[in-house]
């Protein structure tokens, strides 16, 4: 009987130690995702750039390459 109070009581206990650092992880929270967004913002364009050229050259290759039919 023991045993399962001490188990019971254990979600009680983990919640109250998540709210006593849950003010610093909110704080680190924001900090990384603004770095993260930031990040993002700068890569996300260059990485559609490059999709978009190895997209044209494939279609240009298969359309005119060495198997692709002349048209």
């Amino acid at each position: 009987m023991q045993e399962q109070n001490k188990y019971d009581h254990m979600p009680a206990d983990l919640l109250d130690r998540l709210q006593r650092i849950s003010f610093f992880a909110d704080k680190v929270a924001d900090k990384i995702i603004c770095e993260e967004t930031e990040i993002l913002e700068r890569t996300i364009p260059k990485l559609f750039e490059v999709m978009q050229v190895v997209a044209n050259s494939s279609c240009y290759y298969v359309k005119r390459g060495r198997f692709g039919r002349q048209s």
